[in-house]
């Protein structure tokens, strides 16, 4: 909960990542035992966040969570098919991924814990800075997403923060509230678009 509220991602990934290492310290398991270790983690974590999430929107707009829940639970399902077909329709049009186009971090991630640790000197000492950095009641997420983010992204996200920074200046302390709420609707606006509209060019470049 504190990482989504600091960096507005749901680290979903790294639930699966630890649950993993947790794992595989006790017992050895397959590859496709990893993975699907991994993905199970993970989806649970990603669909509990994202009710919360959505549980307090709800709350506010006095929704009812009965029929709230159900609406999550009948999108979690249609999600999983039509996620799968999107994956298959990107993965088609642009030649896999982990390439330039499709970096996919997050899955490079979970690739290297299910491979074991090439690399533990610098894993060791991520962990330490990690650890000191919550300890010091900094966001060590924030942190941590520049440096695993490629840069084509995390470099954006910093110039979205610095204009923000900018933003801000020039507005009254009072009305500040209402300027973050117009930029994180705008920012969600930006998300949802280029979600959308990479899944109808991977679309149009398959069937082209």
């Amino acid at each position: 909960a504190m990482l989504t509220g600091q960096t507005g991602i749901n680290p979903m990934e790294i639930f699966g990542i630890l649950v993993l290492l947790a794992i595989q310290l006790v017992t050895n398991v397959s590859i496709v035992q990893a993975f699907s270790i991994a993905a199970v983690t993970a989806i649970a974590c990603g669909l509990s966040g994202d009710l919360m999430n959505d549980a307090k929107s709800g709350y506010l707009l006095k929704t009812n969570p009965t029929t709230q829940i159900v609406a999550e639970g009948i999108g979690g399902v249609i999600g999983a098919v039509v996620s799968v077909i999107a994956l298959l329709v990107l993965k088609e049009s642009f030649g896999g991924f982990g390439t330039e186009a499709l970096p996919a971090p997050q899955a490079r991630a979970v690739s290297a814990m299910v491979g074991g640790l090439s690399h533990i000197p610098a894993f060791t000492i991520g962990l330490i800075i990690g650890i000191a950095l919550y300890l010091l009641r900094l966001p060590s997420a924030t942190l941590g997403l520049g440096v695993y983010l490629p840069f084509s992204i995390s470099s954006i996200m910093g110039v979205g923060s610095l204009l923000f920074i900018l933003a801000s200046r020039f507005v009254p302390l009072k009305k500040r509230g209402d300027l973050k709420e117009k930029v994180n609707l705008l920012a969600s606006g930006f998300l949802g678009g280029e979600g959308i509209t990479g899944v109808v060019l991977a679309i149009i470049f398959m069937l082209s």
